[in-house]
């Protein structure tokens, strides 16, 4: 069983994005670094691990976009607290029936991020 977990995989989702300089921004304000690899890709960081990356897609309409993805981080008040202060849009804090003490958020080109921890 422990090798199993040794050799879990590491899974980095890929949003697209209609307006990078938005989203950089968005992410900057986030408390994460972006790395630009090209102007059309980019790597959103938290320290030296890759949390997703960003990929230039001029006709996206971000209301129709269905792209997310789930973040497990250890507080998700304090996550939530920064980036209210920072004046992004996010959800309420939730604890859902299953324990799972989560919000929402989403960013300029409609991607959904939901972050949480199970209680």
């Amino acid at each position: 069983m422990a090798g199993r977990l040794a050799n879990r995989p590491s899974i980095t989702p890929i949003f697209p994005v209609h307006d990078m300089p938005a989203v950089r921004d968005f992410w900057t304000r986030a408390g994460l670094r972006v790395e630009e690899y090209s102007p059309e890709y980019a790597f959103v960081m938290f320290g030296d691990a890759e949390v997703l990356h960003l990929d230039l897609a001029p006709g996206l309409e971000p209301e129709r976009n269905a792209a997310a993805c789930y973040i497990h981080i250890a507080d998700p008040r304090e996550w939530h607290r920064r980036w209210k202060e920072q004046g992004l849009p996010v959800s309420d804090v939730v604890v859902e029936p299953w324990g799972m003490v989560e919000f929402s958020v989403r960013d300029p080109s409609g991607n959904l991020i939901r972050m949480g921890r199970n209680d």
